[in-house]
């Protein structure tokens, strides 16, 4: 057996692989639930946030650190370890996902539609992995501040939301107002996925904190090990 196939059985053990399966099956079947997004703007929000922002976050969770570190090195993914990179792209990626002619045109194309549940997801670890670490050095310090601008950041999330919320036009009128459609259910469902996506999107901000402060005194503990070892080797 590899060295590398004897690490991966260390990092994953019975109750984490049981913990994962269960996790994805969860996933599979809040999607079955959520339904086909182009029925209605309330229901394609719903399934936007769960494979962008809520299953990402939660089978990350439960992958090991080490699992990650490994995968960054190889993968080039320490260029988005930073617990910062969630929080300020997320918005941006929702914001350009529903607020240009890429909501009509995915929900218009059969093809496109499916090619966004993959697309969407490994977006949305990308987007994610930072909070847990990659691989790339970081110092108790910057992380603690890291996490003080994050806390800042809080209202940025809520944009999206906010903007679909409050907006007086339907979005995406090309396809939510053609018949069988109408206007006045269009913009129901677009107050409702506005009141939707705002919720989703703060609440979210409370696991992303629990994950980088989680980080930070690990990091935190690792460096005062660090200090002590020197101490020590000074002391002899």
């Amino acid at each position: 057996m590899s060295g590398e196939a004897l690490h991966a059985r260390s990092y994953f053990t019975t109750g984490r692989l049981v913990l994962l399966a269960a996790l994805a099956l969860i996933s599979i079947a809040l999607l079955v639930v959520a339904g086909d997004g182009r029925g209605n703007s309330a229901t394609d929000v719903i399934r936007v946030c769960l494979l962008l922002i809520v299953i990402p976050l939660s089978i990350l969770a439960a992958i090991p650190s080490a699992v990650l570190v490994r995968a960054g090195g190889r993968w080039g993914l320490r260029r988005v370890d930073s617990p910062l990179v969630a929080p300020l792209a997320t918005p941006v990626v929702l914001g350009l996902y529903f607020f240009t002619p890429t909501w009509v045109a995915t929900l218009s194309h059969t093809w496109l539609y499916v090619l966004s549940y993959p697309m969407l997801l490994l977006l949305g670890f990308i987007l994610h992995i930072g909070l847990k670490g990659s691989g790339r050095i970081h110092s108790s310090t910057s992380l603690g501040l890291q996490i003080l601008l994050s806390l800042v950041d809080l209202m940025f999330d809520a944009i999206p939301g906010i903007v679909m919320r409050l907006s007086h036009h339907v979005i995406g009128a090309e396809f939510w107002s053609k018949p069988p459609r109408t206007s006045p259910s269009a913009m129901h469902h677009q107050l409702l996925a506005g009141a939707i996506l705002w919720f989703l999107a703060e609440a979210s901000d409370l696991p992303i904190l629990a994950m980088v402060f989680v980080r930070w005194i690990r990091v935190d503990e690792a460096e005062a090990r660090r200090i002590d070892a020197m101490l020590d080797a000074q002391e002899q």
